[in-house]
């Protein structure tokens, strides 16, 4: 029954998109595996001061800056992919956590933006990272073991989940890993989302609906508007045949993709969304870009808006933007000194 009523939603809400962002793929691990013999380093004691002038940025504010190869490791491919910290996800205490998988492990920063230590991890594969219950460290491998782990607070493996079942055919499409109060669940395709570890980290019989599970027990769905130039946001019941209310999101530049999407317990929604101008003239290169972070309340109207200048490099990323407990938005990007996590003024409803 559950299928068959999200089969009809699919027709009345139309394929949500979530583009991909640039170059998802790893490296073997073999030559990751080589990499990490050569970048393996201690986390700095305090967090450094951001250089760059990243603290001069208007509405930003710096939580932690880790150096390239003494606090963090990364990997300058050739023939491979290039790739930083993959991940990181904002802790129900105001954390963070990073997830330096190049060196093996997870950091576990306070609050205030010290290190509390770090999460080992069995290789590096792992490509995304989140805290669940205040408790619970998940560390995810969609492509090589194909598994979640989950580690309690002692460190201990508590879960070791294998992806593949049903709603998930094919780990590596998994695109989003999403902490709820009711567990765990694993967005396919930018499309669908999977409930697989119930509340206390046990996997439980799964559960498939349309979009991105909201605290609030409602779907929220975004799929890119290329003739409009912005991406439509659309929430509602899971299986309902249409949403309860839609809105589109758009700036003054051409959306490219949708970087994140979320939404706070009270239903009001984070939509980031990648703007660039490319120009007109072969070989056509991007004359200017920037992420647009937009703060909707629960009805879907505008409550804020911050414009971030920075967005990928060429060393992969996954996760680059997250919505705090709090409603404050998180972004982490590379710099050529080394990796920035800050927050932005303003909060999502």
């Amino acid at each position: 029954m559950e299928g068959r009523c999200c089969m009809e939603a699919w027709k009345t809400w139309k394929t949500p998109l979530l583009a991909v962002p640039l170059a998802l793929c790893l490296v073997v691990a073999a030559a990751a595996t080589t990499a990490a013999a050569t970048t393996t380093a201690a986390v700095a004691t305090t967090a450094a001061a951001a250089p760059g002038g990243v603290g001069d940025t208007p509405g930003a504010r710096p939580f932690v800056f880790l150096a390239w190869d003494a606090d963090v490791g990364r990997v300058l491919g050739d023939e491979s992919d290039s790739l930083g910290p993959l991940s990181f996800a904002v802790k129900a205490d105001g954390g963070v956590l990073v997830l330096d998988q190049v060196n093996l492990r997870i950091l576990d920063f306070d609050p205030a933006g010290r290190p509390l230590g770090a999460w080992p991890l069995p290789s590096t594969t792992f490509d995304d990272v989140a805290e669940a219950g205040g408790r619970f460290v998940l560390a995810l491998d969609r492509l090589v073991t194909r598994t979640l782990r989950v580690h309690d607070r002692d460190g201990e493996v508590i879960t070791e989940l294998d992806l593949v079942g049903r709603g998930i055919e094919n780990a590596g499409l998994i695109t989003a890993l999403i902490p709820r109060a009711d567990g765990v669940w694993l967005e396919v395709s930018h499309r669908h989302s999977v409930r697989v570890l119930d509340a206390a980290m046990r996997p439980c019989e799964r559960r498939v609906i349309l979009g991105r599970p909201m605290p609030d027990g409602r779907a929220l769905v975004g799929r890119l508007d290329d003739s409009a130039g912005g991406a439509r946001v659309l929430v509602g019941r899971p299986h309902a045949a249409k949403p309860d209310v839609e809105t589109l999101v758009k700036g003054d530049w051409p959306a490219r993709r949708i970087v994140q999407l979320d939404a706070t317990a009270s239903g009001g929604v984070l939509a980031v969304l990648h703007e660039a101008v490319f120009s007109p003239v072969s070989p056509y290169r991007v004359q200017d870009e920037r992420y647009r972070l937009v703060r909707l309340d629960p009805g879907l109207r505008g409550a804020g808006l911050t414009l971030s200048p920075w967005t990928l490099t060429e060393l992969d990323q996954r996760g680059e933007v997250r919505l705090g407990p709090d409603g404050r938005a998180w972004q982490m990007f590379f710099t050529f000194e080394g990796v920035h996590v800050v927050t932005w003024e303003g909060r999502t409803p």
